[in-house]
């Protein structure tokens, strides 16, 4: 089509003639309706795009899940096996962690809770928030006077179960010890349960409701020594000289 541009010899209205089914139409038509079946094609794209873009990364605490897969309710035990793991600060030097049962804490309540922070560390310089959590759990509801039975409703919000014990948020950067315990005095506002206010000087792991005892390594043979077994008596009897005459 570009090559029949650069040659004299062909007239402009064979040149339109290629595109266009019937000689009737003026020549312009056939190049309004490329242009225009272009032009629809690519908002078309643009818009299922955007929508869809809009629906999978609506919130910044949804996961990025393709399908939502309806769950029980669940419930939430308290640690009894000896694992500290999220009960200590990781990334910030102040923390805010759970000191009730555990509760079930919708993606808009911690939203609301980092909006009250953002408020007060936003202006600070090199001050940064550290969310520990994801809320990961699809809670599905069902609407009022709705007779039993027909399988679960339709999803409606994402949540997160936080067991006794756990750090919800961290702040870390240069900033005041009092500016961030208000800080999160006004996050712990907004989310339910019982909170507690943690720094790198006072932080102390917890198993459940109690303190985890300091993890002081020992030494295994001087704990044999102590309370030594049959099987290490015969060993070090066997070392002694009088052993080594009457051994074959």
């Amino acid at each position: 089509m570009l090559q029949t541009f650069y040659n004299p010899k062909i007239n402009c209205t064979d040149i339109f003639s290629f595109s266009s089914s019937s000689p009737t139409n003026h020549p312009m038509d056939s190049l309004r309706s490329l242009f225009g079946t272009l032009r629809r094609s690519t908002v078309g794209q643009s818009y299922v795009s955007a929508v869809f873009s809009q629906v999978r990364h609506g919130h910044q605490y949804a996961p990025r899940y393709a399908l939502q897969r309806k769950q029980f309710k669940g419930r939430i035990p308290i640690r009894i096996g000896g694992s500290i793991k999220g009960t200590t600060l990781e990334f910030g030097n102040y923390g805010l962690r759970l000191r009730s049962a555990g509760v079930r804490i919708s993606a808009s309540q911690m939203k609301e809770a980092e909006n009250v922070m953002m408020r007060i560390i936003r202006p600070l310089p090199g001050v940064q928030l550290y969310p520990r959590l994801s809320t990961n759990i699809a809670v599905c509801t069902k609407g009022n006077e709705t007779r039993m039975g027909k399988g679960k409703g339709p999803f409606d919000y994402w949540a997160v179960r936080v067991p006794t014990g756990r750090i919800l948020l961290e702040i870390g950067g240069e900033l005041h010890e009092q500016v961030a315990r208000e800080a999160l005095r006004l996050a712990a506002s907004k989310l339910p349960g019982i909170y507690e206010y943690v720094s790198k000087k006072s932080e102390v792991p917890v198993l459940g409701f109690e303190k985890a005892e300091p993890n002081v390594p020992e030494n295994a043979f001087e704990k044999l020594a102590k309370d030594p077994s049959k099987d290490y008596k015969v060993r070090e009897l066997s070392k002694s000289p009088n052993f080594a005459t009457y051994r074959r």
